[in-house]
């Protein structure tokens, strides 16, 4: 018989169903499993496919089976929903109005509280500023209609009422928000254009990283453009058609052309890092384009490469 337990939360944890649990939602069989997180938090370890049924991944509402094989990969909710506390943090907001936000999020910045990132993200920011996104959403990324890796700078919407997050979130999943961002990425890329058509899931020889495959994946695009060549790097605009975990980095990678500074799926070189001094991955998001929900305008929003990257352009002999 199983015992409720508290897991490590960056540890995988297994468990065999047994006869007392079958039928019973996963969701539900999961909450009990997982004492430190609400319903709400087993529920986005689900959909975020990090429990896996059987080796896949599944949905809150699955019915157990006998001898079922059910895996948390990890866990990034929250211990308690109150642990998301608004605090007074810089925020550039380049655009507001009663139904969005448009923010310049700064790199270094993780967007939404999770296992060691309970404080100082993007959310406790916007709940400080914004109190009545609390109640828009998901407990843990309240008004977020997409995110960007912590290490990743650039544009993001946040929407400020229900209506509006399910308005964007029609357009996300119609693949009508248009996104653009800029990268520099190792290596001469020889097109002068291009598109990369390749479905993404989690990595089946580590977990906790995605990659390009036919197992479990989902449908992934990325449209690309030369926008300049130096002696070793190329400087890329790219469009997500398609918004999956990890996507920009996963394909580059794929095509033999890894974003420079990538700790996870670069290259591992560090000659790079130690002639430029880039602290992070030269990945930026500058664009966004879409139709507002409320009024009908196609809004169009573009801000300029941070800083520490337009210095890496700057200085051509790292090049």
């Amino acid at each position: 018989m199983h015992n409720p337990e508290t897991i490590e939360q960056h540890e995988p944890k297994q468990w065999l169903i047994e006869e007392e649990h079958v039928g019973q939602r996963l969701d539900r069989y999961l909450t009990g499993m997982l004492s430190h997180l609400s319903r709400t938090g087993v529920q986005q370890l689900i959909n975020d496919e990090l429990v896996l049924v059987n080796d896949r991944a599944s949905k809150p509402g699955y019915v157990l089976r006998l001898h079922d094989d059910v895996c948390v990969l990890q866990t990034h909710a929250l211990e308690q929903e109150n642990r998301v506390k608004p605090q007074v943090l810089p925020l550039d907001v380049i655009y507001e109005d009663n139904d969005l936000l448009i923010i310049n999020k700064a790199a270094g910045m993780v967007v939404h509280p999770a296992p060691g990132h309970y404080d100082d993200t993007l959310v406790n920011a916007l709940l400080a500023r914004y109190p009545e996104l609390q109640v828009i959403g998901d407990d843990t990324r309240p008004g977020l209609v997409h995110r960007l890796d912590r290490d990743t700078s650039g544009l993001l919407i946040v929407a400020r009422n229900t209506r509006t997050l399910t308005a964007l979130g029609e357009q996300m999943k119609e693949h009508e928000i248009i996104k653009r961002y800029l990268a520099l990425v190792e290596g001469i890329v020889a097109l002068d254009q291009g598109s990369i058509d390749a479905p993404i899931g989690r990595d089946p020889r580590n977990r906790q990283q995605m990659a390009i495959t036919v197992t479990q994946s989902r449908e992934a695009r990325t449209h690309f453009r030369v926008i300049q060549r130096f002696n070793r790097h190329t400087l890329l605009l790219l469009q997500l058609e398609t918004g999956r975990t990890h996507q920009i980095r996963v394909h580059l990678k794929a095509i033999g052309h890894p974003v420079v500074g990538d700790p996870v799926y670069g290259s591992g070189s560090t000659l790079f890092r130690k002639r430029s001094h880039l602290e992070r991955q030269f990945l930026h998001a500058c664009q966004l384009k879409f139709v507002h929900p409320t009024t009908g305008e196609t809004l169009e929003f573009e801000t300029p490469l941070p800083s520490d990257l337009q210095a890496i352009l700057d200085d051509e002999s790292v090049l």
